[in-house]
């Protein structure tokens, strides 16, 4: 069925592309295009339309993960969608693996993650901030409609969690990570992956040196820069602006001991895709 129904998010949508985040409920909503009954979305499909009181037409959808992670509540900057799906990519989550998360802000890495997980395996996520915790907390019960049963939130310094297994994926998004390096490759399983996210080359450099210094290898460091394009009936030319630089992301695997202690030549392989 493709139907809304109440208590169901909806995405009414402007013909300019202005977005709203609403619940279906037996409520009004109004906006500066005028007024609405949400109770009148009940039976409507996805496409569909209402008019306002101002006779303007607002297009129904469900929400996609990253409307609802752009219209969610928050008290810190969140991974933007370009990083967030790299992540997961590289970070090759797959249902059943055994997820550590450290650094939770409100949600949204959490939120990819355990979509990515289909239910399936688990995410433990660690943030040191007891109100971000809460705040993530209610954002992800408020997608999934109640608690996942494959998610645990820990509030606690990760340097302070003892976990009583190790983990197949380490995703980090902290200030100085690189104080945790040796606290990850305790935790990460031989072959393992950890991915972690910092907006300055500084931070990066500092990690890649703890990482080699903890039993990592196969290191590879990037950043993702989007540009739009504005295509219409007579022209095809990129944005005025764009979504740069938002951050580095570090992918590094868990290796053997001996496999860590061999001079670094200062080059890394080009890798495909980048």
């Amino acid at each position: 069925m493709n139907e809304f129904e109440a208590g169901e998010w909806v995405l009414l949508t402007s013909q300019k592309g202005k977005k709203w985040l609403v619940r279906v409920e037996d409520a009004p909503y109004s906006s500066h295009l005028g007024g609405i009954q949400l109770g009148d979305i009940v039976g409507k499909q996805e496409g569909d339309w209402l008019i306002t009181t101002k006779g303007a037409k607002l297009m129904l959808f469900r929400p996609t993960l990253q409307d609802y992670i752009f219209g969610m509540k928050r008290h810190t900057q969140i991974i933007y969608p370009k990083d967030l799906s790299a992540m997961v990519f590289w970070g090759d989550i797959y249902p059943g693996c055994t997820v550590l998360e450290t650094g939770i802000g409100a949600g949204a890495l959490a939120l990819t993650i355990l979509r990515a997980l289909c239910g399936r395996g688990k995410l433990i996520s660690v943030e040191k901030r007891a109100e971000f915790a809460l705040g993530a907390r209610d954002n992800i019960h408020r997608y999934f409609g109640g608690a996942p049963e494959n998610h645990l939130i820990v509030a606690a310094d990760i340097q302070d969690v003892a976990l009583n297994c190790t983990v197949d994926r380490i995703f980090v998004d902290l200030p100085e990570p690189w104080h945790a390096a040796g606290c990850f490759a305790r935790m990460l399983r031989m072959g393992g992956l950890l991915v972690s996210l910092s907006p300055n080359v500084g931070q990066v450099q500092l990690m890649y040196r703890e990482l080699k210094a903890n039993g990592f290898g196969d290191i590879v460091n990037f950043e993702l820069l989007r540009r739009d394009w504005r295509i219409d009936q007579v022209r095809a030319r990129p944005s005025d602006r764009m979504v740069a630089h938002t951050g580095f992301i570090t992918v590094a695997k868990r290796v053997a001991a001996q496999g860590v202690d061999e001079p670094d030549d200062g080059e890394q392989e080009d890798q495909p895709g980048l």
